[in-house]
């Protein structure tokens, strides 16, 4: 008999896990709130591991397709000196694409596994029978429910799961903009570049050949929040970079940061992945990738249930299995932000410092360089914890 799957929220993670399920023979419907599934935020960063998800899911060539592979990644203070410039392996894939084209290859992943959709289906909570509460009173029920709907996870609050929700202090103003001829010098040509003064940060990330992806970080109560009034501000920590602040503004969407901690990622027949589960700043470029892993695992994991009633004790190895990982990624994520605080040229010397060290770089990208459970590089780890040491 074919299992049935439901899941919370069309984002990246959702689709992710969608089309997981949905591949490995499962029914699966996806419970979209808006009109239509469309992606929120600007550009994003998928790293290896990301990559290697896409991969095994059938999205990657869609993804890569005129996006772009950066050289290095660089970061450098408020006089605009370099602080400490990385190369990227050849082996060790990081690639940069609107947050839009991402979303339509999952979403194409998901249409040729035979996902439905359902749109203008707000979720207000899950019961660990497998059941979607939905707005308007209606229930759905399923072997299995996947809560993918965010920081704000009606899921994960309906099942008791939060330990935590907390927004952090800082957060971003993101924006695409069009790239002109000259936007770079010679030398600064296929990289990435953090600019940090101050509080304020300013992230250079190009999309494709066409589109410059930006994000100006601050504090909340920086008055640099408001980019179209204050636009000199940031000129003023930034002045080398004018040319691309002057084109911003005119879309920027800005958001705080969020974390959020779970006592378990599962109840019964109910799961939470990505923010939901474990939302952590964007500090890694981790928030995506950590979401599709993660519901990649899940799909894996569930092929030890050898019918519905072994749900559970499989969605148990899941978190086993897949939770040190994340949890370790978001704890870099939050550590990584904290130089933020520091004097600039205290907060210099300690990047210099920490990212020239191995141990602390291995820390760093040890989510990045995984070998996510269900990709070519994993296959035979699977879930290393049996249904049986479960039980």
């Amino acid at each position: 008999m074919t299992r049935t799957a439901l899941v919370a929220g069309g984002g990246i993670g959702g689709l992710a896990t969608a089309a997981a399920l949905a591949q490995r023979g499962w029914d699966v419907t996806v419970y979209e709130r808006q009109s239509e599934l469309r992606a929120a935020g600007s550009g994003i960063y998928i790293w290896e591991n990301g990559l290697r998800v896409l991969e095994a899911i059938g999205a990657y060539e869609e993804v890569a397709e005129g996006a772009f592979f950066g050289t290095h990644f660089e970061q450098r203070d408020h006089r605009n000196a370099i602080i400490e410039s990385s190369p990227i392996a050849a082996d060790k894939r990081l690639l940069t694409v609107l947050r839009s084209r991402l979303l339509h290859a999952l979403k194409s992943a998901c249409e040729r596994a035979g996902v439905k959709v359902v749109t203008h289906a707000e979720v207000i909570g899950a019961t660990a029978r497998g059941e979607l509460l939905l707005a308007g009173g209606k229930t759905v029920r399923a072997d299995l429910v996947v809560g993918v709907d965010g920081v704000w996870s009606r899921v994960r609050q309906s099942l008791g799961l939060e330990l935590l929700h907390e927004q952090t202090r800082e957060g971003a103003l993101r924006e695409v903009i069009p790239a002109r001829p000259g936007d770079f010098d010679p030398q600064d040509q296929g990289k990435y570049i953090e600019c940090w003064n101050g509080t304020r940060r300013f992230l250079i990330t190009p999309v494709n050949e066409t589109q410059i992806y930006l994000a100006l970080t601050c504090m909340q109560d920086d008055e640099a929040v408001d980019l179209a009034r204050n636009r000199h501000l940031w000129i003023a920590s930034f002045p080398e970079w004018a040319h691309l602040i002057e084109r911003a503004g005119a879309a920027s969407s800005w958001g705080v940061y969020s974390i959020t901690r779970s006592r378990a990622w599962s109840a019964g027949h109910a799961a939470i992945v990505g923010d939901a589960a474990h939302a952590q700043p964007p500090n890694l470029g981790q928030g995506g990738g950590m979401a599709m892993q993660n519901g990649l695992a899940l799909a894996v994991a569930l092929e030890q249930a050898k019918d519905a009633r072994d749900i559970p004790a499989a969605l148990e190895a899941w978190e086993k299995a897949e939770r040190p990982l994340i949890e370790h990624c978001q704890r870099w994520s939050i550590l990584y932000g904290e130089v933020t605080y520091l004097p600039d040229d205290v907060r210099s010397r300690v990047i210099r410092s920490a990212m020239g060290d191995d141990w602390v770089a291995g820390q760093v990208f040890m989510a990045a360089n995984s070998s996510p459970t269900g990709t070519t590089a994993s296959q035979g780890r699977r879930t290393p914890a049996s249904l049986e040491e479960i039980r």
